[in-house]
């Protein structure tokens, strides 16, 4: 395993019963740690773990919080998202390593740590909204957007140069031959 990766391992054998905090600064070093298309710019998160330690099992408790820089969907321009969110993880002890439940994580039977390092990243890509829309965004802003969106939109005249009727049995638009024309 990546020494860096190693950063995110928590430690529960040797802890006592009861409750236990942990604190990770999450910036683009960790991302980096991960094969995804991010669709976000310069994290700056940090991330409270509670473990709690049980005779049987531990629940583990992730607070995250900060921002990352997303690009606004309707004017183009980087802003700043910030990111809360919360997520809670029972972690039981079987026979080998399991992760396919959302709320349980089940260790082999004497592993004595357990890496949160993928719990983390999933946590903070559930909390970035699917919509980038600037918070600061007002109507102005938005209405000239949408008057550009608007000034450029097809129109009836656009849709003359395509008429329905005009494909052919083959089901061959007429547009794409005038395309191939271009190409030959």
């Amino acid at each position: 395993m990546d020494k860096k990766i190693r950063k995110y391992d928590v430690q529960f054998s040797g802890l006592s019963e009861g409750e236990h905090h942990f604190s990770f600064e999450i910036t683009q070093s960790f991302f980096d740690l991960f094969t995804f298309e991010q669709e976000f710019e310069k994290p700056n998160l940090k991330v409270d773990l509670t473990l709690i330690k049980k005779s049987t099992f531990i629940e583990l408790f992730f607070e995250i919080s900060g921002n990352v820089e997303l690009i606004c969907d309707i004017t183009n321009e980087p802003y700043l998202q910030d990111i809360n969110g919360k997520m809670e993880i029972v972690v039981k002890f079987g026979e080998e390593f399991d992760d396919t439940d959302d709320e349980v994580l089940v260790l082999p039977h004497g592993e004595y740590k357990v890496n949160v390092a993928q719990l983390i990243f999933e946590l903070t890509l559930l909390n970035i909204p699917l919509k980038h829309i600037r918070p600061d965004l007002d109507s102005e802003d938005a209405q000239e957007v949408l008057d550009l969106l608007d000034e450029y939109a097809p129109t009836d005249e656009d849709e003359e140069f395509y008429d329905e009727d005009e494909v052919d049995e083959d089901n061959n638009d007429p547009r794409w031959d005038k395309l191939k024309d271009l190409l030959d």
